[in-house]
């Protein structure tokens, strides 16, 4: 009998410690959310930030605005990476790690 009532006290103290471990771990996701992010602490209720004011048309346009738009990356130029056939198989790596497998540049 005795056996039976420590098992159902630690089975009850257990599921107590789960739901505070969840309590405490949403709270760290609040505090660190998106909406919040790079300041490290939550914002003062009651202040909307510059998402919030924006009605989601506005910030859907916005989104294909710049998703649409297309730039080369700026080491684009400078990139060294080809296509190499390696073992019967082509591979993408730096041509010069290509030389030094024993591939060669396919392609080019």
């Amino acid at each position: 009998m005795r056996v039976l009532v420590v098992i159902l006290a630690s089975t009850l103290c257990w599921g107590c410690f789960v739901l505070d471990e969840i309590d405490a771990g949403q709270k760290e996701m609040d505090r660190y959310g998106t909406k919040h992010k790079g300041s490290g602490e939550a914002a003062a209720p009651g202040k909307p930030g510059k998402a919030e004011t924006a009605t989601p048309q506005e910030r859907m346009r916005q989104w294909w605005n710049s998703a649409r738009t297309f730039s080369p990356r700026a080491d684009d130029a400078k990139s060294d990476v080809v296509s190499c056939k390696l073992g019967g198989a082509v591979r993408f790596m730096s041509q010069t790690d290509c030389q030094n497998s024993g591939g060669r540049v396919a392609g080019g």
